[in-house]
């Protein structure tokens, strides 16, 4: 476990040395930030002095959202950055977990066992802008969820901040101790034995719904990447990662409705529809669609650890799929793209399909 942090008094030499980063990089935002100080999000946040601890009941909290008309939520990983605009509907969270059904607007999956802290943050450092905002964290203080206000009429910001103060008088503790984040051990390749690869590409070949995907990796304790690798031929490929911008290209210029996916612990957000404006800058390729739809995506390609075309088959067709996975102590899925309606031209020797490397067959360490 971490040390105790006070929910009553600010760390303002933290909050000091972020600003200090920022002072020497303006962009540097609270994940970065506090990555570079070693503490997590949570700590570096709440140390904030436009910050206030709610409480755990996100739940309760969540449950409201929907009386609050637009809302922005920034849902975030390492490598990829998802931001929607669009009013909570449909919203349905069970003890574990949960669902927004909205396509094309907060098409939202919970993971509610992860949503353990809120911070309000009434950011009004700049009195022409403040920014109101509630931000979700996990047990060891990584962000699953900001949502921020739109709509900031004077009666709807009431209602905000009385919400705010009506979850703060549930907080009795003057100190909160963060689980220790997970030790770090290398990724490792994971070779299937002839039956077990059996098992997964006859078990592949049977779905009908992608989601018994997960089950399917759960039942045979293997990662994505190794899967992939052993999938049934023709089920995957291996592309390059230069490849990203192209399959964005190709969507755009062909029109083609594509889901884009980005994910972390607590939750998963989802954007279906056409994608306009396309730019890349520095070390991330941007979707910057804010007039066309209300989606914004960055993504830091280049340091994703792998990319594949992916397909799994449904009771209403292939469903293909490009993910990037990024590969540290295990793998996590970055961003997903599925293909919709139109048909991509995603060819055996086009630029999209250089494989990075060959599929590998490897005994299990």
């Amino acid at each position: 476990m971490s040390q105790p942090l006070s929910l009553t008094k600010k760390n303002t030499e933290l909050w000091q040395q972020y600003q200090a980063l920022k002072a020497k990089t303006p962009m540097l935002f609270p994940t970065e930030g506090a990555a570079a100080l070693g503490v997590s999000e949570f700590e570096l946040m709440l140390a904030s002095p436009y910050s206030q601890y709610m409480g755990d009941q996100c739940k309760a909290v969540l449950q409201q959202f929907e009386n609050f008309g637009d809302m922005e939520s920034i849902v975030r990983n390492e490598l990829a950055v998802h931001e929607k605009t669009a009013p909570y509907h449909n919203l349905k969270l069970g003890e574990k977990m949960g669902l927004a059904l909205n396509v094309g607007g907060l098409d939202l999956r919970f993971f509610m066992w992860q949503w353990q802290h809120m911070l309000a943050v009434t950011d009004t450092s700049r009195a022409d802008k403040p920014s109101y905002s509630i931000q979700f964290y996990n047990a060891q203080g990584a962000a699953i969820d900001k949502v921020y206000l739109r709509e900031l009429s004077a009666e709807t910001i009431a209602r905000w901040q009385a919400m705010i103060q009506e979850q703060q008088q549930t907080v009795n503790n003057e100190t909160l101790t963060l689980e220790a984040q997970e030790p770090l051990n290398d990724w490792r390749y994971k070779a299937l034995s002839e039956e077990e690869r059996t098992q997964l590409q006859q078990g592949w070949q049977a779905m009908t719904d992608v989601h018994q995907f997960h089950s399917l990796l759960k039942n045979l304790d293997i990662d994505r990447a190794s899967s992939y690798h052993q999938a049934p031929e023709q089920m995957t490929q291996q592309l390059d990662i230069s490849a990203v911008e192209a399959v964005f290209e190709q969507a755009r210029d062909a029109k083609c409705p594509i889901m884009i996916f980005v994910g972390n612990s607590g939750l998963v957000q989802i954007q279906t529809g056409t994608v306009q404006t396309l730019k890349r800058m520095g070390d991330w390729f941007n979707i910057l669609d804010k007039d066309h739809n209300d989606f914004t995506l960055h993504l830091k390609d280049k340091a994703l650890a792998q990319l594949w075309s992916v397909k799994r088959p449904t009771k209403d067709g292939i469903v293909t799929c490009i993910e990037g996975l990024m590969i540290t102590a295990s793998v996590s899925l970055v961003c997903s793209v599925s293909v919709l309606k139109a048909r991509l031209s995603l060819k055996h020797g086009s630029k999209l399909y250089q494989r990075s490397s060959k599929r590998i067959h490897m005994q299990k360490p």
